[in-house]
């Protein structure tokens, strides 16, 4: 893997990660580590992947699920 696919991997992480946090803080006032454990936002980002739905539209659904 070059550095350059390793840096947009990274990005889509923190993007995902950030767009996960912010629909946790909007629906219910509190982050995303309320609510799931770090092995949990992994096995999200992991069907985020899968489904290739854009970022926010996934993370609002995730969260809709979820509270």
């Amino acid at each position: 893997m070059t550095t350059e696919q390793e840096k947009q991997n990274d990005s889509i992480w923190w993007n995902f990660i950030e767009a996960l946090s912010d629909e946790f803080i909007n629906q219910t006032g509190f982050g995303i580590y309320a609510h799931i454990t770090p092995l949990d936002v992994h096995d999200v980002y992991q069907k985020f992947q899968q489904h290739q739905a854009p970022i926010r539209s996934f993370a609002r659904d995730y969260v809709r699920s979820c509270v």
